[in-house]
């Protein structure tokens, strides 16, 4: 019996129902990791893998079995899934309720856009799987400290999704206190896992994930990757707020003839590049998404084409957050280009795209990683075009400021 034979063996009837519905075939390297660690230790557990490799299922499926093979059903939250994202957490928890639909077990969300009653809904009878973000963790524990033993009563996984987000950082440091102080209140220690694509050092991650636990972390290398990167990068100058009034006379002439303004050639060579496609266009703000939706799709209006260009950031509502994903996750919709920030950077199940685009430099190299990662369909490399734009100099700009240090 092969390692793959023992691992499927262990599931309860539910899960194996859910392989076979999807139409499984064999079990990654990245699962078996995982599994051997889930049942085999009582460690914590830090598992890095290349977006849609499957780390959800990896985690959850033998996690799921322990809390079947129960005879009696834990009291309170049994586990606790912590998202950077509001984003990612309702992506997961649709996720999650078609993988418990027949176990019984139920999972519930809680952030800023779930409803009140959905929130009383838990606190009245606490159980499951419960998915929240950092700040919705604090305001619980700030605010409801007196229930959360009873909340927590049966806790006994904490998942961290996504945390190459959190490691190094203010939030980051927040979250591991807010573990500690909920460890103390509930008198033990849950296993902690943490996921992630982007993890450059192992054993720090692991140090920080394990930290105050009490417990071992162990994080298994992860698979070597084979696919090769495809890389473009293109170069513009857009023109000095102060000279923007004043056109040259050959865009003057032009924007005369054809009854448009003329727009940016970086916006012009970005629509270019991804309007045949179904991809994302990354921003490092939401004032530039906004900007570069605006623009994309006033290029397909002055070109008489269809507006293909969607928007996702924090600060839209969920139901324009929500349309974005279910279009973009469409197969039917073959062609679809969201202008996106860091929501869509992390792991929200969008399917793989032909290509990413990014307007100028991200700001880590974890964001570079995760956004280039988001591409790539069957057996292709993931993709990226990289488009920098800088203000034109004036003639007596220093030399030092020609340098397009943006590019560079």
């Amino acid at each position: 019996m092969t390692e793959a034979d023992r691992l499927f063996g262990r599931f309860p009837d539910f899960i194996k129902e859910f392989i076979y519905r999807h139409e499984w075939t064999r079990f990654r390297d990245v699962q078996l990791s995982a599994a051997k660690v889930l049942f085999d230790s009582d460690d914590n557990l830090l598992l890095s893998s290349s977006t849609a490799s499957g780390k959800t299922e990896a985690v959850f499926f033998p996690i799921l079995s322990e809390l079947c093979s129960e005879n009696k059903a834990p009291n309170g939250v049994s586990v606790l899934y912590i998202a950077p994202l509001k984003s990612l957490i309702n992506d997961q928890f649709g996720r999650m309720e078609e993988l418990l639909d027949a176990s019984g077990i139920p999972v519930s969300r809680w952030h800023g856009d779930v409803g009140a009653s959905h929130k009383t809904k838990l606190l009245k009878d606490p159980k499951g799987i419960l998915q929240i973000t950092p700040e919705s963790l604090e305001s619980m524990l700030m605010n409801r400290s007196n229930d959360i033993p009873r909340i927590f009563a049966g806790l006994r996984y904490v998942v961290l999704d996504e945390i190459h987000t959190m490691i190094g950082s203010d939030r980051g440091n927040q979250v591991i206190c807010l573990l500690c102080r909920m460890a103390r209140l509930i008198g033990s220690s849950p296993r902690r896992i943490g996921l992630s694509a982007t993890v450059g050092d192992l054993d720090a991650a692991a140090e920080w994930l394990g930290a105050g636990s009490g417990r071992n972390t162990q994080a298994p290398p992860p698979p070597k990757s084979k696919l090769h990167w495809r890389l473009g990068m293109e170069h513009f100058y857009y023109q000095n707020p102060n000279e923007e009034q004043r056109p040259r006379a050959d865009e003057a002439e032009k924007e005369k003839r054809s009854g448009v303004a003329v727009i940016d050639p970086g916006y012009e060579f970005l629509y270019d590049t991804v309007k045949d496609k179904k991809c994302l266009v990354f921003s490092n703000s939401r004032e530039e998404t906004e900007y570069v939706t605006a623009t994309l799709r006033q290029i397909a209006k002055n070109r008489r084409e269809n507006d293909i260009f969607l928007i996702h950031h924090g600060n839209l509502s969920a139901a324009l957050r929500e349309d974005a994903e279910m279009k973009m996750k469409d197969e039917e919709i073959r062609h679809a280009v969201t202008c996106a920030t860091v929501t869509m950077e992390l792991g929200i199940d969008i399917g793989r795209l032909e290509r990413v685009a990014q307007l100028n430099a991200p700001t880590t190299v974890s964001s570079f990683l995760q956004r280039l990662g988001r591409s790539g369909r069957r057996d292709l490399p993931p993709e990226m075009m990289m488009v920098f734009r800088e203000e034109s100099a004036l003639p007596n700009t220093p030399l030092p400021k020609l340098i397009p240090w943006e590019l560079l």
